[in-house]
């Protein structure tokens, strides 16, 4: 007996892909009979293979539609493969990469890359999406295939983001049993499932919360942020994404007496439960903890109300069951759990006072290096150190000194004061923007804890989510103003950080006000002292234009009288000794009046050794612009002023001075304006530079060309509507103006009119009824740029010729090349003859009259000689209703759509 597999094959094989062997198109093969044909119909019988990427042979499948059992692929036998999943579900890996990458560029992003890693039998173990730009790579992993929490662990180091760049974002497909060690370490996990609808594997994304069922949806309705990406169930914080209703990652308010008494006892509860049912065990140092601060005490065990954050992950507030024999830990100190450490329960409600209850047997103070890899952690001051202090033994009594009055109470261990009524957003914005202005006016800063000490709030009622938005309240009116932010007037506290360094949140504070996500702790810092520097100079007063200019660059004023050349001499003698000193707009207004001075003497006048100190000292504030670190404001600033005294020269009509003033404004505009500053002034630098260009002298030539330009121009704008006597009056004064241009026109305009002589012997051929036509001066006129033209075809034999074409450049896209009118004319053994231009383009038209309006012109092949477009490339689209596409993009248009053809072709 035969084996089977050498034969026949017998096995029902339900999924193929598309596109070769090592195609990466899914295809799976609906069970009804009439589906199964129409799908054969679609693709052909030879398109369906058994791919490399589902563990398959990468040999050509048969498409079986069957009445009396499930329609199926099968092998053309012999039969020599080792695929071993062959049903419905054996290519959800390559529909879950497709699905993500369409989905990721529909969201913008470009350079998407799929890659299916660690084959094994016919299942992809993972599945990495890479995409972004080269400096901002990143990684989606999506893991397939099951694996132990060790090899997860491994894998989480190995997909890890070094320091500044962008973090893989880590999913799970249906069978990897994972999910939940992510849903620990994260707060949630993303899935993926695939089911069979309407003939095809749709693609579903899940969002599996803690202690909740996993909520499905699809991945147009999610989208992407820096942080990951966001579902319906999932938010954006900004501490990171966390699901819908979940505790604030915020450190929460304190609570009072009673309500520690009741968590206390809540937290007992839970942990009494626990130790009849499964807990949870933590990685030793994989939690950290801070702002401790004590609840209780029963037996041997203490509670203690903290922040805790698992490393790589969000911070979230907790219990703390502890030893009741170890050193109790202080809430300015970063804490990692060490010994038997494990999660009891999890929070019962979304509200800020129910808590993850963890249990430990050991704790480790941190390092301040080593406590900065838990970044959102946030140490109380010592301050607040005191108070958890006192509120630690509240059953001692207070000794008193003998012959103190006992009514009185001790001042060590003060009753705290009555509670205030907490105070609204709205009022606390009010009160902020009142002491920050007062700040402003002192000339000093102020700390945040000092800033809440003033308007009388504990500053454990502001949690960093608060204060952030607090702060982004106080500035918006600033930031829609262009004035300088004054919560750049809050510093670190004194005791952690020097009064230099900017607070963590200011940079919190940028993205809330609307700067964009890739503003990183440098960035930000850098506009925190702009912004001081900005208020310091406001607050001292602005000075005269002069008196600035000579306060900046340190030059006594100019004497009456005084000879244009020893002024000269005078202020490039002061740069060469001063110039290390003074700052970069000193040097700037320096240079300013020495190039005017040059000017007023005139460049016939100045000596060699003078030309060359000024281009030195050029070069030098150059330099030092590209260098300097200036904010956007500031470039704009200076951007606006340049551009008035552009306007100034110009309605005076001062064209050396307006080319001097351009000239500078280039580096600013290039190198020191932001994007968004940049696209909204590029109109007003253009404008410029087209005033300057037109003010130069031109020939009569110039004029004759720039006219003759302007008449081809306006022949294509009324194509549709031109008369056969309108086109014969416009070429007869395109003659006219050739005769006043000496030497050859250029190609464009050359070959333009050449057309339109073409266009007009049809309309006369055909308005007169005869072939042989007399043509007028215009007509004739031909000859005069280029020779004799070759004569029309007819109609048959112009179709006869684009089907050759057409097969020559399928082959052409097949392999990759393009070609030109003389390759198809050598290809074609002398079939192809020399063309009239109005021929080739109606070859050519001919060519992609049945291509797809969603496919690219398979004429784009034919190229020029140095490998850039063809000349009839624009018209060809234009004809056949595409998209217009500017000058300057038609080049790199026309490349896009080569590299589309051969991909399209490659496996056709």
């Amino acid at each position: 007996m035969m084996p089977v597999g050498l034969d026949e094959d017998t096995r029902k094989v339900q999924t193929a892909v598309l596109g070769g062997p090592n195609g990466h198109l899914p295809l799976f093969l609906p069970y009804e009979k009439q589906a199964a044909d129409q799908l054969r119909k679609e693709h052909g019988s030879n398109a369906f293979t058994c791919g490399t990427l589902l563990g398959g042979c990468g040999k050509l499948l048969t498409l079986r539609a069957c009445d009396d059992k499930k329609s199926h692929f099968a092998h053309r036998p012999p039969v020599r493969c080792t695929r071993t999943a062959l049903g419905e579900d054996s290519a959800d890996h390559l529909y879950i990469g497709e699905a993500v990458a369409k989905w990721l560029r529909r969201q913008g992003q470009s350079a998407v890359q799929v890659q299916y890693v660690k084959q094994k039998g016919a299942r992809s173990d993972a599945i990495e999406i890479r995409y972004g730009s080269k400096k901002k790579r990143r990684l989606i992993h999506v893991q397939m295939a099951r694996r132990s929490f060790t090899d997860w662990q491994a894998d989480g180091k190995r997909l890890g983001a070094p320091a500044g760049k962008p973090a893989t974002i880590r999913m799970y497909g249906p069978e990897s049993q994972l999910a939940p060690f992510e849903v620990a370490t994260a707060g949630y996990a993303l899935r993926f499932k695939c089911a069979t609808e309407n003939g095809t594997r749709v693609v579903y994304v899940g969002t599996h919360p803690p202690g909740h069922l996993v909520e499905w949806t699809t991945l147009d309705k999610c989208r992407l942020v820096h942080a990951g990406i966001v579902t319906p169930w999932l938010e954006e914080t900004p501490y990171g994404i966390r699901p819908k209703g979940m505790a604030p990652t915020a450190s929460p308010e304190r609570h009072t007496v009673d309500e520690r008494k009741r968590d206390a006892v809540r937290a007992r509860g839970a942990e009494s439960r626990s130790d009849a049912g499964p807990v949870l065990p933590l990685m030793t140092g994989c939690v950290a903890f801070t702002r401790a601060v004590f609840v209780s005490e029963e037996g041997d065990r203490g509670l203690y109300d903290v922040d805790a954050q698992p490393i790589g992950s969000t911070r979230f507030p907790a219990r703390i069951s502890l030893p009741a024999s170890a050193t109790a830990p202080q809430p300015h100190h970063v804490y990692v759990l060490t010994d038997r450490a494990a999660v009891l329960n999890g929070p019962r409600t979304a509200d800020v006072d129910s808590r993850w209850t963890l249990r430990a047997e050991g704790f480790v103070r941190l390092s301040s290096a080593k406590a900065t890899e838990w970044e959102l952690l946030e140490p109380a001051t010592r301050e607040v150190d005191a108070r958890a202090t006192v509120t630690r033994v509240p059953q001692e009594k207070p000794v008193r000194p003998a012959g103190v009055d006992t009514e009185k109470p001790s001042s060590t261990l003060a009753p705290v004061p009555p509670q205030h009524a907490p105070m609204s957003d709205d009022r606390l914005v009010v009160e902020l923007t009142r002491v920050l202005v007062e700040t402003a006016r002192a000339g000093t800063s102020i700390t945040w804890q000092d800033l809440l000490g003033q308007i009388d709030v504990r500053s454990e009622a502001v949690s960093p989510a608060r204060q952030v938005r607090l702060l982004a309240a106080v500035d918006a009116p600033h930031a829609k103003a262009n004035r300088p932010f004054l919560s750049s007037l809050i510093t670190f506290s004194r005791q952690a950080q020097p009064k230099d360094a900017p607070p963590p949140f200011f940079r919190l504070v940028l993205l809330a006000l609307g700067h964009p996500h890739w503003t990183d702790d440098a960035r930000a810092a850098d506009i925190w002292k702009a912004h001081r520097a900005r208020i310091q100079r406001a607050r001292r007063g602005g000075t005269p234009a002069a008196a600035q200019v000579a306060t900046l660059s340190g030059l006594k004023p100019a004497q009456r009288g005084q000879d244009p050349l020893g002024r000269l001499h005078t202020i490039l003698r002061h740069l060469d000794e001063t110039a290390a000193e003074l700052p970069t707009s000193g040097l700037e207004q320096a240079l300013k009046e020495a190039d005017r001075l040059a000017s007023l003497v005139g460049d016939p006048f100045l000596t060699d050794p003078v030309k060359s100190r000024l281009g030195h000292w050029r070069s030098v504030l150059r330099r030092r612009l590209e260098h300097s670190v200036t904010t956007d404001s500031e470039a704009r600033e200076l951007f606006d002023r340049m551009a008035d005294e552009f306007r100034v020269a110009r309605d005076a009509g001062d064209l050396a001075l307006a080319k001097r003033i351009r000239n500078g404004m280039g580096p600013v505009y290039a190198l020191r304006l932001s994007p968004q500053d940049r696209a909204a002034v590029t109109g007003l630098m253009r404008e410029f530079k087209q005033w300057v260009l037109d003010q130069n002298p031109r020939t009569p030539a110039d004029v004759s060309l720039r006219a003759l330009r302007v008449l081809i121009d306006d022949l294509g704008r009324r194509r549709t509507t031109l008369t056969t006597a309108e086109l014969e009056a416009a070429l007869t004064e395109a003659d006219r103006l050739r005769r006043d241009i000496p030497g050859p026109l250029p190609d464009a305009q050359k070959k333009a009119l050449s057309r339109w002589r073409g266009n007009l012997r049809r309309r006369l051929r055909d308005e007169r009824g005869r072939t042989d036509l007399p043509l007028g001066k215009s007509v004739v006129g031909a000859a005069s740029d280029g020779g004799g033209e070759a004569a029309r075809l007819d109609r048959a034999a112009l179709v006869a010729l684009a089907d050759q074409v057409r097969t020559l450049l399928q082959d052409s896209a097949r392999a990759g090349t393009t070609v030109t009118w003389g390759d198809l004319r050598r290809r074609m053994s002398g079939a192809l003859p020399f063309l009239h231009p109005d021929d080739q383009g109606e070859i050519l038209m001919v060519v992609d009259q049945d291509t797809p309006a969603d496919e690219p012109l398979l004429s784009a092949l034919v190229a020029g000689t140095d490998l850039s477009p063809h000349g009839l490339y624009r018209h060809i689209r234009f004809s056949h209703g595409r998209e217009r596409v500017p000058d300057e993009s038609l080049e790199m248009h026309w490349r896009m759509e080569v590299f589309g053809l051969f991909q399209l072709w490659r496996h056709r």
